[in-house]
Formats: C-alpha cells, structure tokens, sequence
C-alpha cells in the first residue's frame, strides 16, 4: 500500500538520491538501509520505499512512522484491493480490464487501485449464476416452451389421421438442422405432451 499523498522510490531512486550507483549502493549501504527503512506493505517487484523514510535515513535523522489510519485515495496492490473488495486479486485486474471498475493507474511497473475503488467494488452486488444462496424454494427454472415439440405434436396427430407420412427422426433432423438423437428426444416429448390428460 502506498499511503495517500506520499512519494514513492524504488531501489534505483534510493541509490540515485544517495548519490550513488544502484550497484554500489546495493554493496555498500544496502544492508544497513534494509534494516533501518522497511519497504511499503504489499510492495514487491520492485520493492518499493516512502520518500520521506529514506530521506529521514539518507540524513541520519530518526525515520518517521508511515501513517495508520486509512485514507480514500491510499492506493491498493491487487491483492490489497481484492481483500477490501472481498473478491479476488484476478477479479479485480479483469474488472479493470473489462471497465467495471476504476482502471486504477500504473506506478513503479505496477497497477494500483485507489481504497476508495475497491470500496466502490465491495458495495457492488455480487452477480450469481445460478439462485440466490440461502434461497427457500428448491423448484427448478422454468424453461421457455419448445416450438417444436408443439409442431411435432401437430405432425403426429395428422400422421395418424392419415393425412401425412409417418413422422420420422431422419425427417425432423433435416427440418430443424439437430442431430438424429436430438430429433428423437423432440418426438418423445411430442407424444409425451398428446398422450397428456
């Protein structure tokens, strides 16, 4: 997490505020650096640093506490905002992608996501596939009718009234474009429906 309003560096902006090449600070002053200043939390790839820390440790003062509480515009690490959306990491990178949330902003190679988006995203209704969860009434889906099953049932009745040809599978795949079984399984619930009370 990045806190709101704060400058950022990275390994290289360390070094180059030290003065130093990014080679020679890793020899010389790393280690030392390390144990005074701690990267941000959730920071990695590259490990990132509070301005104001490195330079309290630059100047060999006492390196400033970062701040507590939370802010609306602290940005957010993927796996920082899917925690406070209460979804997960890859569902906040797609909602990004597929603008159904704050696109966030690129900072140190990464995206990052605004505390405020993430809540806007946590208050969204979740979207389920299938019925509500918890829901009393086990009854299936209704289905729309199939025309037909209607049109088949028509064709049978005039088949054995004598004023058409036996209906066949063969025949009703080649007028709906199914395949032979899924024919078969249209007629099975034809005569189903006429043999209805």
């Amino acid at each position: 997490m990045i806190p709101h309003g704060r400058p950022t560096l990275d390994i290289h902006g360390v070094a180059e505020r030290a003065g130093v090449s990014p080679s020679t600070w890793q020899r010389r002053h790393h280690a030392a650096f390390a144990a005074a200043v701690k990267p941000l939390p959730g920071s990695a790839r590259p490990l990132i640093y509070d301005a104001a820390q490195v330079e309290a440790h630059l100047e060999g003062k006492p390196v400033p506490a970062l701040p507590e509480s939370p802010h609306p515009t602290d940005l957010l690490t993927d796996a920082e905002a899917a925690a406070v959306a209460g979804v997960n990491a890859s569902t906040i990178r797609a909602d990004a992608v597929n603008g159904v949330m704050d696109p966030g902003m690129e900072r140190h190679g990464r995206r990052w996501w605004t505390r405020a988006a993430a809540e806007a995203r946590a208050a969204r209704p979740k979207q389920y596939k299938g019925g509500t969860p918890g829901r009393k009434d086990k009854q299936p889906r209704s289905r729309r009718p199939d025309h037909r099953v209607t049109e088949v049932a028509a064709e049978l009745a005039a088949a054995d009234a004598g004023r058409r040809a036996p209906v066949t599978a063969d025949e009703l795949a080649g007028v709906y474009q199914v395949s032979t079984r899924t024919a078969e399984r249209i007629m099975a619930k034809a005569r189903a429906t006429r043999s209805d009370p």
